[in-house]
């Protein structure tokens, strides 16, 4: 465990006492007043002068003679209550003018606002008993150490950012929301926490920010401009993980196919066995090796025909047990008739035409008819009627003055291509090396979101209509994207997307939900979640449903003539969460120096308390010289 400082601090003196204390100085030049205790001790050896005198007795000067002795110089040190009181007086204003400091919660900080992370790799088991175990014992150190008048704002980053307790200074209902936190198998979105935080921390002074977490998060793209100090606790310690990350099934002439991909997160070469169950019976067992961070695709043909769902499980145990299972289920090959409205686009042909299950059909738009109905999908290239059809549809390359998509004006020469942000239909896609030379300037209407861009300029857009609806800004003939590995899958998601084979159901990577258009004759639907009882639900039915927990979903419509039953698939096998291996945030701002412990969040100085001292102590030696001591 480590902490990563994005404010620099001075280097102070450092003294260590116990376990966990250390004492610091925020000014050690101020030991240098410590010249005054030989001072006071000289005064005390120093001997006053006399002038001598002839007497005839000394009876009367035996006081006299006691104050001579008493200051006679160099002499021994007799025991004094005065000079032990002036010593520690001296002591004290000395280490009051060096300002001694103890590291507790919140310090100088009024409000520690902390951020829990917690995402799927937050469950690896690295560290005792878990890095979510280790995560809440931190947090939980630090309310043990709030002080006096200091509060904690409680935030668990997951998905979405979920405020567990704001600004209370009550020890037991922090430690009551911590242990009642529950952990996620989704991502963690950092840049979605840090924009509530600096909402929080807007008006607000005396505040600190302390995020615990593996690192493993979504980077911050916008970054939103956090003025507090920051102080990163790093959670875990070693990558040893083993994943199936993708798990996929295919009808072909008559035979089921199945994938997996197995990849090595960890450091050092694995052999595990894979076994493959077909509706809850083993199917296969197969031994697979991988290198160090290497991976592997598996193949099993021959799948019964009528196989509805399969399951495969990693035998080898790691620090990740979630990722070790994936499901999958075999899907109803499906006839779906395309039209493709175009002047010519060969490169669309052959993606279209590897579908399996894709009947194609090509007109040009002089010959379209706006009646035509019998497609489940539509493709506009370069143009489109006055009038969209009731079905999915894909535009490529919008006219200007079109009805639907305000355009303003045009960009060349597109580069850097990137994910506008985390989606599942552009899993498996590198489009670091697609290039656009010249493309439209859309503006993202409302009802659609844009997934690819560059420089800001929207390069691919999906959204909902009449039926769902995928935007390409561009001509295809005037980018490198076809000649591109990914642009077959890129069509192959986007047009299982946009014909949904699963009754109208699909599964949106970033919120774990399950998307859902109902039946439209469906008097009642019953959702049935891994390892949980059966809910019912009736008109008006929700259009999504959570979906945390990796497993197989069962979705039955109820009609008036039958039950139709669909399953879906939530795996764990994510690999930004499956490399569990501890990294820095993905925060450019957080720039600074690594320092181990993650024990300080603040300095509590005690230089006030050290001044009331020095005080006291000069009102006791001024009595103790009153009474002659």
């Amino acid at each position: 465990m480590r902490s990563t400082w994005i404010t620099p601090h001075p280097s102070p003196l450092t003294l260590q006492y116990g376990e966990e204390k250390t004492l610091s100085l925020l000014n050690p030049a101020g030991l240098g007043f410590a010249a005054i205790i030989p001072l006071i001790i000289l005064l005390y050896l120093l001997k006053r002068r006399f002038q001598e005198k002839v007497i005839s007795s000394t009876y009367l000067w035996e006081e006299v003679l006691k104050d001579m002795e008493a200051t006679t110089p160099w002499q021994r040190l007799k025991k004094n209550l005065l000079l032990f009181l002036q010593l520690l007086a001296a002591f004290l204003l000395v280490m009051a003018l060096s300002r001694p400091y103890l590291p507790v919660a919140g310090g100088l900080e009024k409000q520690l606002l902390v951020v829990l992370d917690a995402s799927a790799s937050m469950m690896a088991s690295d560290v005792t008993p878990s890095r979510w175990g280790m995560a809440q014992k931190e947090v939980e150190k630090l309310i043990d150490r709030l002080g006096p008048g200091e509060k904690m704002t409680l935030i668990k980053m997951g998905e979405q950012p979920e405020v567990l307790q704001a600004a209370s200074g009550d020890k037991n209902e922090l430690r009551r929301s911590l242990r009642d936190a529950q952990l996620k198998t989704g991502r963690a979105d950092l840049e979605a926490a840090l924009s509530l935080i600096a909402s929080l921390s807007r008006d607000s002074r005396d505040i600190m920010l302390l995020i615990v977490s593996d690192g493993k998060t979504l980077p911050v793209e916008h970054d939103p401009r956090i003025k507090c100090p920051v102080e990163f606790i790093q959670i875990g310690r070693e990558s040893d993980n083993l994943a199936i990350t993708t798990l996929a099934t295919r009808r072909d002439s008559g035979q089921v196919l199945a994938l997996a991909r197995v990849q090595n997160f960890g450091e050092k070469a694995v052999v595990s066995d894979i076994e493959l169950r077909v509706d809850g019976e083993l199917f296969d067992i197969r031994e697979i090796k991988l290198e160090a961070e290497g991976a592997r695709e598996i193949i099993w043909e021959d799948l019964p025909v009528r196989a509805e769902s399969i399951q495969a499980i990693l035998q080898r145990p790691d620090f990740l047990l979630a990722d070790n299972e994936a499901w999958a289920v075999v899907e109803e090959l499906t006839e779906n008739r395309a039209l493709l409205v175009s002047e010519g686009n060969l490169f669309l042909e052959k993606a279209l035409n590897l579908l399996p299950g894709m009947e194609l059909f090509k007109t040009s738009p002089a010959e379209y008819d706006p009646a035509l109905a019998d497609y489940q999908l539509f493709i506009f290239d370069g143009w489109l009627p006055a009038r969209l059809p009731q079905a999915s549809i894909i535009i490529v390359n919008p006219p200007p003055g079109n009805h639907w998509l305000a355009i303003n004006g045009e960009a060349k020469n597109l580069s850097g291509i990137k994910a506008a942000g985390e989606d599942s239909l552009l899993r498996y896609i590198d489009s670091s090396d697609w290039q656009v030379a010249r493309s439209q300037k859309l503006l993202c209407p409302d009802w659609a979101r844009t997934l690819l861009e560059s420089e800001d300029v929207p390069l691919l857009l999906t959204g909902q209509l009449s039926g769902r609806v995928a935007i390409f800004s561009f001509d295809l003939h005037e980018s490198n994207i076809p000649l591109q590995t990914g642009f077959p899958i890129l069509v192959h998601n986007l047009v299982g997307w946009l014909l949904p084979g699963n009754a109208g159901a699909s599964f949106d990577l970033n919120r774990s939900r399950i998307s859902f258009d109902p039946h439209p004759e469906a008097e009642a639907i019953y959702l049935q979640r891994p390892g949980e009882k059966e809910e019912r639900y009736l008109p008006p039915f929700p259009r999504s449903f959570s979906a945390s927990r990796p497993g197989l979903y069962q979705i039955n419509q109820v009609l008036s003539d039958r039950i139709e039953i669909s399953f879906l698939a939530r795996n764990q096998g994510d690999p930004l969460e499956s490399d569990i291996k501890p990294a820095a945030l993905p925060w450019q701002a957080l720039e600074a120096d690594s320092r181990g412990g993650g024990e300080r969040l603040g300095k509590k100085e005690l230089w006030p308390w050290l001044c009331w001292a020095v005080l006291l102590l000069l009102l006791l030696e001024w009595e103790v010289y009153r009474r002659g001591y």
